[in-house]
């Protein structure tokens, strides 16, 4: 047993005043005969040893009591080889966790962060004995240390790591070294982890599975420090073009009890200045400034975002790349024959949209298509009157919107609605509940006169004062299938009648869209296709459509496996990060190819994916997170992590001394001071229970 505080040890000197006040009471008084007093002395014999008993025994107690308490005071502790069952001189494997995140590049009050880390490493090194091993490993960046160290190449490796502006992996890194700890032929085994407490980083240990391991968390310290973070991008649309300008929205937040001012974000764009902005932000406050920028070329182009003059700064620059695609490929899935009274207007529009835009093309097919076509080669899938959609199409079109494509679907006059129904509820969108009107009666039983402006889609379309009333030319609605669209999920009713009911439906899935019409596109269902909403409302809509996978962003999140899916060719497809070219793994999906890569050693910056013809340009990011600088303390981790034995060490207000000595209890053995104190109570209680109940004086 040793202790933490041996200077008061000194307290035990207290244990003399109940003996010193023991020792006056045993002077004798001076005899003085009296004849009267021969009476009581036949007693003497019966009383005075029982005096003596209690005298002794009420002594002993209190010097007991007081020595407990003193000793509470020294803090004692058992060696790990006493405390866990193991052997105190058998060598011990000591396992460490660094934090070398950014935020351990903060100065604190006993200098940087990671400098301070450092050190304390030092102070274990220098707790262990020489047959002492230890285990190193880092939170961000590659997993570079694995094997068991002596002492001297502990110090020199320590020497070495430095703070990596790259993904977070705290959890699995945590994991693999109890996994390795355990598996370790040591009988004593010690984990610490050196971190500065950010919750956001701890927060993930909810998932670890600690049972029968003990951690010890040492907390360099809290710093406080003003950060302006940029904490989103965001644009109001997916249909991006070469030379239409879009608005770009970036959120910044201030992560700090600090007021943010003197500080400015600057946006560049193509490699030209496009705008910048003087920043003023209240504590915690969060704020959307807006850019407007023009892509020039198909295909990445790339910009920047850089914050200047905020007090820390290794996450001041976020990266972003805006996807032009070359075209958006439409496939028009439609039946062989067709009504003859009736022309479908869908192909118009689409040999029109095609003729004036470039980055449109179509591809016309009947829906035996669906048993040899790859979807993945499509933008978007155009339902255009089938009867009967091919059962064995479902999953195929289900997979395909959830990875981002864009489905399109306007219903037969002769179609059967049982099938439509099947088709919906892949994507829980609901179900055509009955017939409304007569086809081609062109007798009115609705119009529509509702419009979402508000919606992606429509974007720019109309020109209009700001208070002014959006007015178009209602279409007669003269035969429609009542949808019943479903609440959960995201849903929005792009085009609404005037009774209520549904015209244009969509249905977001995953990462795609799924849109249905209530009525077909040729004349015996409305006078929808000679008005002048009709041509730009589907033309928007279907490029909305064929936008939501190529068009927008691409971004990768530091701290994730990279994973992106295209349409490249896998036995030449590499990735460029840098001067690096790596070759990742391949696997065949159903929308073409996905790369796969860990990605631990990545930091922000340009990502370049190609297979030596085709070329696509991504961003790589740290997550939010790593700028969210909120402390955790041992009550809230406790609480996070069930069924562990945490040791939580606050190195703030400690001075080497003292922090050496919390570094030997908490990793090295195990505080006891609470036995003592027990101790000491239960002889206090014993002492007043012998003082009532122990009546020596009495004779029976």
């Amino acid at each position: 047993m040793s202790f933490l505080n041996p200077i008061f040890l000194f307290a035990l000197i207290a244990v003399g005043l109940p003996l010193l006040i023991h020792l006056l009471n045993l002077k004798r008084p001076q005899k003085v005969a009296f004849s009267t007093l021969a009476f009581f002395q036949e007693l003497k014999n019966t009383t005075i040893r029982r005096i003596r008993i209690k005298r002794y025994l009420l002594l002993i107690l209190r010097l007991w009591a007081i020595a407990c308490l003193a000793l509470v005071l020294a803090r004692p502790f058992l060696p790990p080889g006493l405390s866990g069952g193991g052997t105190t001189q058998a060598p011990a494997l000591n396992a460490i966790l660094l934090d070398n995140s950014i935020s351990m590049s903060r100065i604190g009050k006993q200098g940087p962060l990671f400098e301070y880390a450092r050190e304390i490493i030092g102070d274990i090194e220098s707790s262990a004995k020489d047959e002492d091993r230890f285990m190193l490993q880092l939170t961000n960046g590659e997993g570079e240390y694995s094997n068991i160290l002596s002492r001297a190449n502990l110090l020199r490796t320590v020497d070495e790591v430095e703070i990596k502006s790259s993904g977070n992996f705290t959890l699995n890194r945590l994991t693999g070294l109890i996994e390795s700890v355990k598996e370790a032929p040591y009988q004593n085994k010690n984990i610490f982890v050196i971190t500065d407490g950010q919750l956001s980083q701890l927060d993930d240990l909810r998932d670890l599975d600690m049972e029968d391991v003990s951690v010890s968390i040492i907390d360099v310290g809290e710093v406080e420090v003003q950060n302006t973070m940029i904490s989103d991008i965001s644009t109001s649309t997916n249909m991006i073009g070469t030379n239409i300008p879009f608005t770009l929205n970036v959120e910044l937040a201030n992560e700090s009890d600090v007021a943010a001012v003197n500080q400015f974000v600057s946006l560049e764009f193509e490699e030209q200045n496009a705008g910048q902005y003087s920043i003023a932000l209240a504590p915690n406050e969060r704020k959307t400034y807006t850019f407007e920028i023009t892509p020039s070329q198909t295909g990445s182009s790339k910009g920047k975002l850089v914050i200047e003059g905020d007090e820390f700064q290794p996450d001041n620059e976020y990266y972003f790349t805006v996807q032009v695609p070359e075209t958006r490929n439409v496939l028009w899935v439609s039946e062989e024959s067709r009504n003859p009274q009736f022309i479908s207007y869908t192909g118009a529009m689409l040999r029109v949209a095609g003729e004036n835009d470039a980055q449109l093309s179509y591809q016309e097919a009947t829906p035996d298509i669906f048993e040899t076509a790859n979807l993945s080669e499509f933008d978007a899938v155009l339902l255009d009157g089938v009867e009967s959609i091919p059962e064995y199409s479902f999953q195929a079109l289900q997979e395909y919107v959830q990875n981002g494509g864009g489905v399109m679907f306007f219903p037969s006059e002769n179609g059967n609605i049982n099938n439509y129904n099947s088709l919906f509820a892949q994507f829980n969108a609901g179900r055509f509940a009955g017939i409304q009107g007569e086809y081609a009666s062109f007798s009115a039983v609705a119009t529509a006169d509702e419009l979402l402006e508000d919606h992606p889609a429509f974007t720019g379309l109309f020109e209009r004062e700001q208070n002014e009333q959006l007015r178009f030319t209602n279409p007669d609605i003269y035969y429609y299938l009542k949808l019943v669209t479903n609440s959960s999920g995201t849903g929005f009713d792009l085009l609404s009648l005037n009774n209520g009911d549904v015209l244009v439906h969509e249905k977001r899935f995953g990462e795609g869209s799924l849109l249905i019409a209530t009525i077909g596109n040729d004349p015996g269902w409305s006078n929808f296709p000679v008005k002048p909403l009709f041509a730009p409302f589907y033309y928007r809509i279907l490029l909305y459509s064929a936008s939501s996978d190529q068009g927008g962003f691409a971004n990768h999140q530091l701290g994730n496996t990279f994973s992106w899916r295209g349409n490249i060719d896998g036995e030449n497809a590499v990735i460029k990060v840098g001067e690096d070219e790596i070759k990742p793994t391949v696997d065949v999906v159903s929308s073409g190819i996905r790369l796969r890569y860990p990605a631990e050693e990545w930091t922000p910056g340009w990502i370049t994916v190609t297979d030596g013809e085709k070329q696509y340009v991504l961003s790589a990011n740290l997550s939010a997170d790593e700028s969210d600088f909120s402390e955790t303390n041992e009550q809230q981790l406790e609480n996070l992590i069930e069924d562990a034995e945490i040791s939580w060490v606050q190195t703030a207000e400690l001075n080497e001394e003292e922090l050496q000595n919390e570094i030997m209890a908490s990793g090295f053995g195990k505080e006891i001071w609470s036995w003592f104190m027990l101790a000491g109570l239960l002889f206090l209680i014993m002492e007043s229970l012998v003082s009532i109940w122990y009546k020596a004086e009495t004779v029976s």
